[in-house]
Formats: C-alpha cells, structure tokens, sequence
C-alpha cells in the first residue's frame, strides 16, 4: 500500500522525500507552474465574466431609467384628438400622452375638455378649462395680438374636429359665465383666446382628414344607467357620426375606472356599489356606443374601446392597498400612478403594441409630466409621484391585459345591455 505515496510526485510524507533534481525535479516544478498558470487563468476568466455582467447590469439600468431622446426622422405622425372631462385633464393627459408616446410616436394632440361633462353636456357646452389651464405651463411660445395666449384647447367639440363652428361667430357667444361657476369656457371668458382659437384650427385643418384617432369618455356613471346611456347614443348618432365621417378618425372610448361608494357620498350610485359590477357595467355602455358608431362607420374607422377600467379592476383584485394609490385624493380621479397605467392601456389600443419600457419606465418619472399644464386643482394637495417600481408593476398589469388578454375574475361579462338603474335592459 505505498504504492500511493511513493508513484505521486506531489505527496511527501515520513516515508518519501523530494526527489533531487536529477531524480525528476523538473517534472514537478513544471507541474507547480502549470497549476499556478491555471488558477491565474480561472481568477483573470471570473472576473472578467463579472465584469461584463456588471457593465451589462449598468446598461440595462441606464436604458431603463435614462431614455435617449428619441430620432424625430424615425417616428410616425399620429394625430390624437381628445374629447371628454376631468379623467383627461388630471394630469393632462393629453400632453402627458405626448411625451409617453413620444420613445415611437410624433404625436400631435388637443382637446376639448370640461369637467363633470357627458357626451351631449360636452357637446352643448364645449370647453370649461377657465382658468384650470391658465398656468405657466400652458403659455403659447407665440403672442396674439400682443397678448399672452394659454392652451386651452378648442372652444367646441365641433372646432376641434371639423376646424370650425358657426355658434362662435354669433355676437352672443363671448358673454362670460356667472362669477360663480368655477368651470368655464376660455372662449367665453378671454376674447383674445376666441378669436386666436378660430384662426388657429381653421388653419390647422386646411384638408380633411386630419385626426388619426378621437378619444371620447362619458360622465363615468353615464354609460351604466338606461337614461343617460340612451342620451349619449342619440347625441353620438346625430352630430358625432357626421364628423366622424369628415374627419376619418378612428373614434376610441376610454372604458374609464370604477371607484368606491364611499369615495363619492354624494352622487347617486344605484346598482354601481360593488367596484366588479361598476366596471363591468361601464363597459356594457361602451359597447353600444361602439356598436351604434360601427353601423355608419367604414371598416378602417371601427370603433375601439381603451379597457382602463378592466386594468384598474386587476389591480383592485391583487393588491386593494395598492389601488388606492391609483387614486388622487378625492378618491375618484387618477393619481400619477393610475394616469401611468392608463397611458400603457391606451398606447397598446392607438398602436397595437406595448410602449417601449425603457422609454415609459424611467428614473425620474416626474419628466413624463414637464409639459402638464396641471396635474389636479390648485386648491387641492399634490399627489405623489409614481416611483420606478411601482411603474414596473403597472406596465406588466397592462401587458397582461392587452398582450395575454388577461381577465380580472370578478368581472362580469354582460351580453344583454344590462343597466345599474331600474334593474332592467335598456
């Protein structure tokens, strides 16, 4: 059993000793320098290995929460006009939009806006965003007449579509509002802004088509209840399918969130208490307006329906705490987070494809907001910013949604126009 011992030329023990030179010492010098060679190998190999995985973590890093600005030659033109209440102007959408897309997209936008409106209110109404969108923000790079001129917006549903509207060459059409009404309209209220709003979409709109896309929402309980949803398609089929037709658009419903009877003590919320039936409701409306536009509409204008609502419900279902924070303060407009994912859910049903996640996920998510004109009231607090882990998050509900066509559980899938009031069908 020495064989072990005495045949190995790197084990020494009391009954072997280190041969001599002559008696093949070389061999194991040589040996020695072969394995130092090698360890100096694996070191110079792992940290090399270490380093690339490093240098890659740092560039995936940058790439997500640094966006390169984006090559204006490479982006397609898409033209988005944007019709409906406070669920766009919180945060200004629109102008958030803009920036969202912008990682793919040249968006152009603007708006008709007025808050707590309907389908027809809108319409009748027009514009109310005096003075909510007189801010810094808002300031046009260019004067009129000497004035500073604000974004507002279009003074009508029928000028920010068609690029004109009779009822704004009657004399009687610029009387301001009661001092007490704090919505009201900027054409009403700066003279200025009238007759810069006339000249400039009239020039904006030398030929039709002009908008890509029409994003119109409801009153968020509109849609749900047998009057109100009627109202909405008598108007949309009167005045909304003839514009639609001028102008080649692509009209697209924003399918808006649910929110909780508690948060709202004041409005009427027959047959909306439960979120799950809220939401699933809501989409009940949506689906006739959309059924009612595709009669009359050519196949490339086939209404769509922008499911943000159905995202919302997710996240209610996952994580109750969480969706809180989608919510500004008053618990039924959306916070910085629940405009996010709102973006994602539009983006995915303009364009067919999620937002680029390096471009939309960023280190400093307020730069999605520079150019907002508002984020909410000025009387009301500041909501918080939405932070990069939760806008991972938010991006992958979207994706889930419109990519994998997720389905929260508790939604119901109404076939049969189902109403919350009076219990019946429309």
């Amino acid at each position: 059993m020495e064989t072990t011992t005495e045949n190995s030329p790197l084990l020494t023990s009391k009954h072997s000793s280190i041969p001599s030179s002559d008696e093949g010492g070389g061999d194991i010098k040589h040996n020695m320098e072969r394995l130092r060679f090698k360890k100096k190998a694996i070191w110079f190999v792992t940290a090399v290995l270490v380093t690339c995985i490093v240098i890659r973590l740092v560039l995936m890093r940058r790439d997500r929460t640094e966006p390169q600005s984006p090559n204006n030659d490479e982006q397609a033109n898409v033209a988005v006009a944007f019709l409906g209440n406070s669920m766009f102007y919180f945060n200004d959408f629109p102008r958030f939009f803009q920036v969202f897309a912008a990682g793919t997209k040249k968006v152009t936008q603007n708006s008709c806006l007025h808050g707590g409106a309907s389908i027809p209110s809108l319409l009748m109404e027009g514009n109310a965003m005096y003075p909510q969108f007189k801010t810094p923000q808002a300031v046009l790079p260019t004067k009129y007449h000497g004035q500073t001129v604000y974004d507002y917006g279009a003074c009508t549903v029928e000028q920010l579509l068609t690029g004109t509207d009779s009822r704004l060459d009657d004399p009687g059409y610029a009387i301001p509002a009661d001092k007490n009404e704090t919505n009201k309209n900027p054409c009403r209220e700066d003279p200025a802004y009238l007759k810069y709003a006339k000249k400039y979409f009239q020039n904006q709109q030398p030929e039709q088509p002009y908008w890509d896309f029409v994003m119109i929402n409801d009153n968020t309980r509109n849609p749900s209840c047998a009057s109100t949803r009627a109202h909405s398609l008598q108007f949309l089929e009167r005045f909304y399918v003839p514009w639609l037709l001028e102008t080649g658009a692509t009209p697209v419903f924003l399918w808006t969130h649910a929110y909780t009877v508690e948060s709202t003590p004041t409005r009427a919320m027959t047959g909306l208490e439960d979120v799950a039936n809220f939401t699933s409701l809501t989409l009940v409306g949506y689906k006739e307006y959309a059924k009612l536009l595709e009669i009359y509409l050519p196949k490339h204008q086939k209404p769509r329906i922008a499911p943000v609502g159905l995202a919302f419900l997710m996240v209610y279902e996952e994580n109750p705490e969480f969706w809180k924070l989608l919510f500004h303060s008053d618990h039924i407009h959306a916070s910085p987070s629940g405009t996010f994912l709102q973006g994602c859910i539009v983006y995915y049903t303009l364009f067919g494809e999620m937002p680029p996640r390096n471009w939309v996920v960023r280190r400093n998510m307020h730069s999605l907001w520079n150019t907002a004109r508002m984020m909410q009231h000025a009387w009301e607090p500041a909501n918080p910013m939405i932070h990069v882990e939760a806008a991972e998050y938010l991006y992958g509900v979207a994706e889930r949604i419109m990519v994998d066509g997720e389905v929260p559980k508790s939604f119901i899938e109404y076939r049969n126009g189902e109403v919350a009031d009076e219990g019946g069908k429309l």
